[in-house]
């Protein structure tokens, strides 16, 4: 599993690490020219993030090396654990870490989400499926599935991994549903999307158009301190939020909350990606370089 400058997955055929060793020698070589002579470091733990992944993204365009072995300096230092319940919080490297990130985020449970939801916006998704009348979104509980699927209420004896929410007006046409997507570094939430699938890929993360937004332009003042104050209960620093807005009711909800999110969004504009990824990555400058209270 390790490298030398990773920890590689223990499946990972050993001239692919190699590889991958090789040319992050060369790229610390082009980081270090354009940091004037410093190799500045984001520690990801215990999980290396894929190319895919914000914080990835954020490293390249701060010219940091990005690794998730257990360095004795760096300018930050990620909890990066791709689980819903994470189980590495109390990991002896973590524990003797200043400051970690995320580290007091162990739980982005659906019922968790929903619970925190329910204390900052007095209202949340969850409905009781035995005595619901109508229809009802069923998913997992567990984080990233993609899973949901409508079913009509009531309903007894669902499986206990399951989750029942209300059903979520977020359509834009009779094709068509749109979803926010909501970044969050620090106390800051530096960009926001838009992120449109077909209906019948609702509960999918197959997006066929994203958009780059004015975050000040679609949520209020007062909706924004909900979601600051949000981030601060599921004790967040670095995420990204799935935000729907219902049709009928206005009222927005925070459906899932992803700590090694990938984005920016499929289908964004080159454009705007670049324009995403550079504030993405100055507010993530601008909570490292904060002393942490």
């Amino acid at each position: 599993m390790k490298g030398l400058r990773n920890h590689y997955r223990a499946s990972m055929p050993l001239p692919e690490k190699l590889s991958k060793d090789l040319l992050g020698l060369l790229g610390d070589g082009m980081r270090w020219l354009k940091n004037g002579g410093r190799l500045p470091r984001i520690i990801t733990y215990p999980d290396y993030p894929s190319k895919k992944t914000t914080i990835y993204k954020i490293a390249k365009e701060l010219g940091f090396r990005l690794s998730n072995k257990p360095l004795s300096t760096s300018e930050a230092v990620l909890f990066f654990e791709d689980k819903t319940t994470k189980s590495s919080a109390e990991d002896a490297f973590l524990r003797r870490q200043k400051r970690v990130l995320n580290l007091k985020c162990t739980d982005i449970s659906k019922v968790k989400v929903d619970e925190v939801h329910q204390t900052i916006f007095n209202y949340n998704t969850f409905v009781n499926p035995a005595t619901h009348q109508g229809k009802a979104v069923l998913k997992s509980d567990e984080n990233a599935m993609h899973d949901g699927k409508i079913i009509e209420c009531p309903q007894e004896n669902l499986p206990s991994n399951k989750v029942v929410q209300v059903v979520i007006d977020n359509t834009v046409d009779t094709d068509t549903v749109m979803d926010y997507r909501i970044a969050l570094i620090g106390n800051q939430l530096p960009v926001a999307y838009k992120k449109f699938k077909s209906m019948e890929k609702r509960f999918t993360n197959d997006v066929h158009r994203s958009e780059l937004i004015d975050l000040h332009s679609f949520f209020s003042d007062e909706e924004q301190r909900l979601i600051l104050a949000f981030a601060e209960a599921m004790e967040l620093d670095f995420a990204e939020f799935d935000v729907l807005r219902d049709n009928l009711s206005g009222k927005m909800y925070i459906i899932d909350v992803n700590t090694t999110p990938y984005g920016p969004p499929a289908e964004l504009p080159e454009a705007d990606l670049s324009r995403a990824v550079k504030a993405l990555s100055k507010a993530f400058r601008d909570l490292i370089s904060t002393p942490d209270n």
